[in-house]
């Protein structure tokens, strides 16, 4: 994309684990970028839906987390989401790695979101505590843990993306630089 069109339209994405910073990053984003909308994560709508997360997921849950995932991703406009159907069929793969239907599903069904995003931010596990916000797990081998599952996918699917470290303020910078770019 190019011009006023990739303006209008930019989808951004930050993938990685639960505890790494993205909801912090999306938020600066938008505080640098307000014209990009924030997608809620799916996840703490799960949970604010009754639904259990992390290691106590079950597959009724996964299923509603899908659906909701595509729902969201499928917003008009330019946004940026914190979580995407890269990170949705990571925790599939770990949480339920005998379900062989339920991953089948979840690739069909999740893969061909990953042609819609304009810009992957993969923000890598171990840069920073996980602080407990009631919500993810601090349990920090199975963020470890998910973080290869969702380096797994980026390289399976051979999807661009652009790795972001450093402290917070050198994210935004980093990303800052990408969009003004």
């Amino acid at each position: 994309m190019n011009g006023e069109m990739a303006q209008n339209k930019m989808k951004i994405v930050i993938t990685g684990a639960q505890g790494v910073g993205k909801t912090t990053l999306v938020k600066q984003i938008n505080k640098d970028f307000p014209d990009f909308k924030i997608l809620p994560e799916a996840a703490r709508l799960a949970k604010e839906a009754g639904y259990n997360l992390d290691q106590t997921a079950t597959k009724e849950t996964e299923m509603w987390l899908i659906a909701k995932q595509i729902e969201l991703e499928n917003e008009e406009g330019k946004w940026v989401a914190d979580r995407c159907a890269i990170d949705a069929l990571a925790y599939i793969h770990y949480l339920f790695p005998e379900e062989a239907d339920l991953i089948e599903f979840a690739t069909k069904t999740l893969v061909p979101n990953f042609n819609k995003y304009d810009l992957v931010l993969y923000l890598p596990s171990g840069e920073f505590p996980i602080e407990d916000d009631g919500v993810r797990t601090t349990d920090i081998k199975f963020q470890e843990d998910i973080d290869r599952y969702v380096r797994d996918i980026l390289e399976k699917h051979k999807i661009p993306f652009v790795k972001i470290i450093g402290t917070p303020e050198e994210r935004l910078a980093k990303v800052r630089n990408l969009l003004l770019n």
